[in-house]
């Protein structure tokens, strides 16, 4: 008597199953570098006038201190004055200058539109800042929390297409992109972004 046959069902569920570990398994090994910039030398310039757009890395990679920027001044600020900063960044934390703890009006707003489509400020949505920035626990400022997508298999932070508005310390506003999160030779913790910022106080994004 001949034993019975197994559906190939079960060979063909079989076979696929070890088609997918070997993929995953593989894909852990395979991480492509992601973009990558050097950090912008420390520079604070005199108030610049009208509508100003610039390019800026930030090298945020110690853990142990917050990395503070001015909008005006377009450049990281060491050892601001309470109301001083518009944004502080530690690793892959951002935060702005606004909130029950802070000196300063700021807050930030999320926008699933391109940073060319963002032509003017609302006038309200905007997320303010929770938490001390000494603090255990980060600091955090709802809108700029979750600014990235986590890559299981290359275990790196990419940037979402999103444009986030900012209200400054003083109350003026920015529009940023985040492009990438990593230092020369992918090594993570600089900022870089893409911003415009509006020193008329109006709520133009725009030249």
């Amino acid at each position: 008597m001949t034993g019975e046959r197994k559906p190939l069902g079960l060979y063909v569920a079989a076979v696929v199953f070890l088609l997918v570990i070997i993929f995953v398994v593989s894909a852990s090994f395979v991480r492509p570098k992601p973009l990558s910039f050097s950090p912008t030398p420390i520079h604070p310039q005199p108030a610049r006038k009208g509508f100003v757009t610039d390019t800026v890395t930030i090298d945020a990679r110690d853990g142990s201190q917050w990395i503070f920027f001015n909008f005006e001044m377009g450049s990281v600020i060491e050892n601001p004055l309470p109301n001083g900063w518009d944004l502080a960044i530690n690793r892959f934390h951002m935060v702005t200058n606004g909130g029950t703890d802070y000196a300063g009006a700021g807050g930030a707003l999320a926008l699933t539109l391109p940073w060319d489509s963002v032509t003017q400020a609302p006038r309200s949505g905007y997320t303010m800042t929770d938490g001390r920035l000494g603090d255990a626990a980060p600091a955090s400022t709802p809108a700029l929390e979750r600014w990235y997508e986590y890559s299981f298999f290359a275990h790196t932070l990419a940037p979402k297409n999103e444009t986030y508005v900012i209200r400054t310390a003083v109350g003026r506003y920015a529009k940023l992109e985040i492009v990438s999160y990593y230092c020369l030779e992918a090594t993570p913790g600089c900022m870089t972004m893409v911003y415009g910022y509006q020193n008329d106080g109006s709520l133009r994004l725009t030249p």
